[in-house]
């Protein structure tokens, strides 16, 4: 009947092993999740902004583009040319600013500078029929935001990939933490009925020492695990440009596998598509000069080379230009077939990255096929191991069975669900994989 107390509290002691990594040590702090994360990251991330300002950049060089190639050009213009002589007729030596016709002198010649020039002019050139070619030269912009935009989409999924694999890794480092403490807590009351039994002469002093030194190792892991979350924690940290030094709680993360976008157009070859666009708007811009280009060009003002009739010399002008390629060795269609096989090469890289995707995904889920076959291989371990302990249990309560044995079963037991754990740690990985390149 004294027995049945120590029976009753090894009885809770196993319970507690068939349970063991359960056990969930909560730190008494705020959870964050991955969103907080991965929203932090995309804010943050240099590339990104940059990326975003680009198409600002873009935007505003397109707006520009539209004013060169459809607003008139006003400009004001001035000139003051003094070319003074030394009249050297009727054997005299007199200067003169602005000859009436000496025949003897000494200076520029009158026939090439007149004398001089005053000018004060406002001027306007404005393109004739040029709306054309105002989109035609914004295009390249707007197809570049259009990339950009892909860029920004391409580089937040990149960041989302890697900020996920990094909160993976912290979630792996803290259930071993979580593992070690449940195990930790049951070698304590463990140790407790030991040294009960050990001082009714039930057990040796050495299976007290045997509970100690495994005490120990678990709590030197305890450590190391400890250690290796702080580590990473702070990396995911720097992933998502927080300076924040603190070691937080991490929310639990199941993800799932997205549905198979199948060999399709995808995020990461939308941008061959519009690469391939932009040569063709450049070489619309190529062919824009074998077409007429019209401008209607006036100016008004002063514009004299005789400063005594300046007040008479006020006036204006008009017209209009033309500017019309008619030959030029063929160019047109050299450029032409330079662009045609520039855009093979991007159809090319489309198809490859289509291919690709599609072999990294089925590697993924055979790969995940093969982790599940594990897992199931580790649960019925684990449940052999479970009816191990019910058979220990009652040898060791008759004294039949040294404790060292039962020790080395309760830690393979944590071994294998410390595995079962890695190996759905890395089943989390290839989903966010799987994910990443079926986009």
């Amino acid at each position: 009947m004294d027995r049945h107390p120590w029976f009753s509290k090894l009885t809770t002691l196993l319970a507690l092993s068939l349970q063991l990594g359960m056990g969930v040590v909560r730190a008494q702090v705020a959870q964050r999740g991955i969103t907080y994360y991965v929203e932090s990251a995309r804010q943050t991330s240099p590339l990104l902004l940059d990326n975003r300002n680009q198409l600002q950049a873009n935007a505003l060089e397109a707006q520009r583009l539209q004013a060169l190639y459809t607003k008139p050009l006003v400009q004001l213009t001035g000139a003051a040319q003094f070319a003074p002589i030394v009249s050297t007729d009727n054997g005299g030596v007199r200067p003169e600013l602005n000859s009436r016709g000496a025949d003897q002198y000494i200076g520029y010649d009158l026939a090439v500078s007149n004398g001089g020039l005053y000018q004060g002019l406002i001027s306007v050139n404005q393109p004739l029929s040029n709306l054309f070619r105002a989109k035609a030269y914004a295009e390249p912009f707007v197809l570049a935001s259009q990339i950009g935009q892909t860029v920004i989409r391409l580089g937040q999924h990149d960041v989302e990939r890697a900020v996920t694999d990094q909160y993976i890794l912290c979630l792996q480092d803290r259930l071993q933490v979580q593992y070690t403490d449940s195990l930790l807590q049951l070698m304590a009351e463990q140790r407790g009925i030991v040294r009960k039994f050990v001082e009714s002469s039930l057990l040796k002093q050495s299976d007290l020492t045997l509970v100690d030194i495994e005490t120990e190792t678990q709590r030197n892991l305890r450590v190391g695990y400890q250690t290796a979350y702080r580590r990473d924690v702070l990396e995911l940290n720097a992933l998502s440009g927080l300076t924040d030094t603190t070691v937080v709680e991490l929310a639990p993360l199941q993800l799932m596998m997205n549905a198979d976008i199948g060999p399709v157009e995808s995020g990461f070859t939308r941008r061959y598509a519009l690469d391939s666009l932009a040569l063709g708007a450049q070489q619309t811009i190529f062919e824009l000069r074998y077409k007429p280009q019209w401008n209607f060009i006036a100016n008004g003002g002063l514009n004299t080379s005789y400063l005594p009739d300046l007040p008479r010399r006020f006036g204006f002008s008009a017209g209009v230009s033309l500017i019309w390629t008619l030959y030029d060795g063929h160019q047109k269609r050299l450029n032409a077939q330079r662009t045609a096989i520039l855009q093979q090469s991007y159809g090319n890289y489309r198809r490859f990255a289509i291919n690709q995707n599609g072999v990294r995904r089925e590697r993924i889920r055979g790969e995940l096929r093969g982790l599940e076959s594990r897992l199931l291989v580790y649960q019925q371990q684990i449940a052999g191991y479970q009816s191990v302990l019910a058979s220990y249990r009652r040898e060791l309560l008759q004294g039949q069975l040294p404790i060292i044995n039962y020790i080395t079963v309760v830690k393979n037991m944590v071994a294998v669900r410390r595995d079962a754990l890695l190996l759905e740690s890395n089943r989390q990985l290839l989903i966010n994989a799987f994910n990443y390149y079926n986009w």
